[in-house]
């Protein structure tokens, strides 16, 4: 019996034993198929991925941006090297050595790079993040020398924007910016990245298409500490289109010193064909600022700046255009016959009109005055006399053949049409009809009617051009990185005015005489050898009741403007332009003399004393 039991003792057991056995094999087979089943459903992509970047990394090749030039070659937008810090944070390993080392380099606390890193690690794992970018070439040594073999740390170089002449053409060329999130959303033509660099004003916004070029990819294999051993493959960057402008920079730089410490602008056309041979806007701004990303302190300073200096007054700027605008209502009389060449009227130096009284510049008056007199000598009763019988649509017509109330049409984005009232916008606008008030001060160039420099310098050219009215334009010609032409310019007239040609010869015998006559207002203009047409104006920004004699007791915002406009069209080199002084005074004292600077320098001719 006792045998019996010991039998079954050790039987038991053995099936004890077998039993645990195989409950911890199969245990133990439950956990490695679970490990299994979840490496690789759950995590198998990851790892997969993780398994591929461990030997391979694609980088993406910035595409070196086009430069832009003026008419003669010379570099005005350029690209430059640019060093950043980036990290890949799927193979970042060492991030405290990063955050140990990094911060006294760069001149950052460790705790804004602990904040970035941690920024990174909620970024996609295998796609690069940017840490901090313009590293200088010390910081770009001091990093490599202490991080170099740092897995998930990488160093890159892109171009980035330099301006040689830095302010000058700034409103021309524009800035670059970080795209926004607004910008990537609507990016559909072309392929962009977060923290690229886009154009956001002038040529290199309304031109990105053509300057932005095409991005190249760099395909590498690394070691397992994240270091490159070789190139499996790589796309190259396409250098983007250069572009070539009608601009001068000898004169444009010319033109803005003239303009030191003033507020106005200045442009320069070709009356036969548009081209802009000078386009300036004061003040103006460093456009190396924003290269590659302008600073908190300095965007703040810019946009505080009273005198608005980021703001393109040539084509922005809306100004009153004053007596400048004397040769439209002189051309609409003429047309509609409400006057002849020998029709006077008398200037006895103010004239009633609805109970208002409407003064001349010239307190005495001028007496008995002819048309050509009248623009000679700046006569503002004769005008308004001349207005009383036109009425404000009639001069409204003229006004918009010569090209005012309209946009320009040159390659620059936001450009204001400025204003032509007429009845229907005067109801429109204020609920009342046009008054005779209205058609005598629209017939000096005041009241509601607005114009920029651009219309004015294109009025200019309209009557040096015989009544042509063509269309501004700045982009030469656009050149591929192969050297294939992608477009030219071509000049386009805008229109015909249709100006009987005898009038327009009045208007050109009179704006000669405005400056060759010694009673001409814009005498301050005269170059001996150089036969200059011109026009001179002043635009009042008071009324005249306020009006004070002398002008430095005028607080400097109430002052009036200064205007000048002027064309030569008697050499093969022809120029039509406009000056405008903001608060500057009188337009023969202050904006002419400008113009006889420019002018000298334009026809190579030495400045002599007047």
């Amino acid at each position: 019996m006792s045998e019996y039991i010991r039998s079954y003792d050790k039987t038991h057991n053995s099936r004890l034993q077998i039993l645990i056995a195989s409950a911890i094999v199969i245990m133990t087979f439950s956990i490695l198929i679970s490990k299994l089943w979840r490496l690789q459903l759950i995590e198998g992509e990851y790892f997969s991925e993780m398994s591929y970047s461990n030997r391979t990394r694609l980088l993406r090749l910035a595409p070196p941006r086009g430069s832009i030039t003026d008419c003669n070659g010379k570099i005005l937008a350029q690209n430059q090297p640019n060093f950043s810090l980036s990290v890949f944070p799927g193979e970042l390993r060492e991030p405290e050595k990063l955050i140990e080392i990094a911060p006294s380099i760069l001149g950052i606390s460790p705790e804004r790079m602990r904040i970035m890193l941690l920024n990174a690690a909620n970024s996609p794992k295998y796609k690069m993040f940017q840490l901090k970018r313009n590293l200088s070439i010390e910081e770009v040594s001091l990093l490599k020398s202490n991080l170099g073999d740092t897995k998930g740390v990488v160093i890159e170089a892109k171009p980035y924007r330099q301006y040689p002449y830095r302010e000058s053409l700034c409103h021309v060329l524009g800035t670059l910016g970080e795209i926004s999130s607004e910008e990537l959303m609507k990016s559909e033509r072309f392929v962009y990245k977060p923290g690229d660099l886009v154009g956001k004003t002038g040529i290199e916004k309304d031109y990105e298409g053509y300057l932005k070029g095409e991005e190249g990819w760099n395909q590498i294999e690394i070691d397992a500490k994240g270091r490159q051993i070789g190139t499996t493959n790589k796309i190259l960057p396409q250098k983007g289109a250069d572009i070539m402008l009608t601009l001068d920079i000898d004169l444009q730089k010319y033109v803005e010193q003239v303009f030191v410490e003033r507020a106005g602008s200045v442009v320069a056309l070709d009356p036969e064909t548009g081209r802009v041979l000078a386009l300036v806007s004061k003040p103006d701004f460093d456009l190396n600022l924003f290269s590659p990303s302008i600073s908190e302190r300095n965007w703040k300073n810019l946009n505080s700046d009273p005198l608005h200096p980021l703001e393109n007054r040539a084509i922005r700027g809306l100004y009153a255009p004053g007596s400048t605008f004397k040769m439209v209502t002189a051309m609409a009389g003429l047309s509609y016959g409400v006057i002849r060449p020998e029709t006077t009227f008398d200037c006895a130096g103010e004239l009633e009109v609805s109970n208002q009284t409407y003064r001349c510049w010239k307190q005495r008056g001028h007496g008995k005055v002819s048309l050509h007199k009248a623009l000679v000598e700046s006569c503002d009763v004769y005008f308004y006399e001349l207005g009383l019988s036109l009425g404000a649509d009639r001069i409204a017509k003229y006004a918009s053949l010569f090209g005012f109330g309209t946009a320009s049409g040159i390659e620059l984005s936001n450009e204001l049409p400025g204003l032509v009232p007429n009845s229907a916008w005067k109801q429109r606008r204020y609920g009342s009809p046009i008054k005779d008030g209205d058609s005598v001060t629209m017939s000096i160039g005041q009241g509601y009617l607005l114009s920029t420099p651009i219309q004015m310098a294109a009025m200019m050219a309209a009557v040096a051009n015989n009544g042509k009215v063509m269309k501004p334009y700045l982009i030469h010609k656009i050149v591929s990185a192969d050297g294939r032409a992608l477009f030219e310019n071509q000049p386009v007239q805008k229109w015909d005015t249709s100006f009987d040609y005898k009038h327009i010869q009045l208007l050109q015998k009179a704006l000669k005489d405005v400056v060759e006559d010694k009673s001409g207002t814009g005498r301050k203009s005269f170059i001996p050898g150089l036969r200059v047409h011109a026009k001179t104006g002043t635009s009042q920004v008071i009324t005249e009741k306020d009006r004070i004699t002398e002008m430095d007791q005028v607080p400097y915002h109430e002052r009036t403007h200064a205007m000048f406009v002027a064309y030569v069209n008697d050499r093969p080199k022809k120029i039509a332009l406009s000056v405008i002084v903001e608060h500057g005074g009188g337009g023969g004292a202050v904006a002419a003399p400008i113009a006889r600077k420019i002018l000298c320098k334009y026809y190579d001719i030495p400045e002599s004393p007047q």
